[in-house]
């Protein structure tokens, strides 16, 4: 059984990261239409899950290690993760108020392996991948030391996990729902609530 304590940094890591990773993007975009085809999605959802782990993983332990180093690295990551989540929140309000669907495209995949280079570019090449993973997450993480950043990790990695194979798995049942513009702005909406609350909570750890 998980403590209370530590229970606290694990639910934090999970609701800080499912909030950054159901923001729509191309990513989500793209296992979410491979999965309406059943094409390939079970492979590029595991492959989107390994590449979180090792970002998220990766980005709260350098900014706890920068943190631990001294000097105003930390301030200047929350200043720079708040600046960013107000940015992004009002982004996908706004986004909320234009019109959207699921844009089922004709051209398909031709090998498991170009959908999975396709995945990887897609993640890699993201400037956001790195700032959710490494400013964002990294930045909320930190505040926690020793078991407590174990079970932060492990609560981000779980939503990863939760996320992707929603998508993979629900892909087909969800295709009439997200070809609704109407569901798109939904999801903003609450997207751009989760955001200023996150920046909210690290404006008042400070």
């Amino acid at each position: 059984m998980i403590s209370g304590l530590l229970l606290a940094p694990f639910t934090k890591g999970f609701i800080t990261t499912i909030s950054l990773i159901m923001a729509i993007g191309a990513q989500n975009a793209y296992l979410l239409t491979q999965s309406i085809r059943r094409q390939y999605h079970y492979s590029i959802a595991a492959l989107c899950i390994l590449m979180d782990v090792v970002l998220i993983s990766s980005g709260v332990y350098l900014v706890a290690h920068l943190a631990q180093a001294g000097g105003n690295w930390m301030l200047w990551l929350t200043w720079l993760g708040v600046a960013f989540l107000f940015g992004y929140g009002a982004m996908a309000f706004r986004s909320a108020f234009t019109n959207k669907g699921l844009e089922d495209s004709k051209e398909w995949v031709k090998s498991r392996r170009s959908a999975l280079i396709t995945a990887v570019a897609l993640t890699l090449l993201n400037p956001h991948a790195y700032v959710d993973t490494v400013v964002l997450i990294g930045s909320v993480g930190a505040q926690y030391a020793g078991e407590s950043t174990l079970f932060f990790v492990l609560g981000a990695c779980s939503a990863s996990v939760l996320w992707f194979a929603l998508l993979s798995v629900g892909g087909s049942m969800m295709q009439p729902l997200f070809k609704n513009p109407k569901t798109w702005r939904v999801l903003d909406v609450l997207v751009g609530i989760m955001m200023w609350s996150i920046a909210i909570s690290l404006l008042w750890a400070q």
